[in-house]
């Protein structure tokens, strides 16, 4: 086991969602358990940079006003299919 240090300031706040985790789970949660839970929630809210990147790049061949466009057409298509 290892210790760490801390501020007071960060101990309280990690003492407050200790016992958020505690009254959820209904069981005694220590420190370790807290920042492993916090260190899951990190990784699943990591975002992929190269993903992400890739998603947003521009499509070859098409302008931002093509596809502005195009979308005003599916949102007009979509409020006319729905009244």
């Amino acid at each position: 086991m290892t210790t760490i240090s801390i501020k007071e300031d960060t101990r309280r706040h990690l003492l407050r969602v200790a016992a958020d985790l505690q009254k959820t789970h209904g069981q005694r949660v220590d420190f370790d358990a807290t920042i492993r839970y916090l260190i899951t929630l990190y990784e699943q809210r990591k975002v992929d940079l190269k993903a992400w990147e890739s998603f947003t790049q521009p499509l070859p061949g098409l302008t931002f006003d093509d596809l502005y466009q195009e979308l005003l057409a599916e949102r007009q298509q979509d409020n006319a299919d729905t009244r």
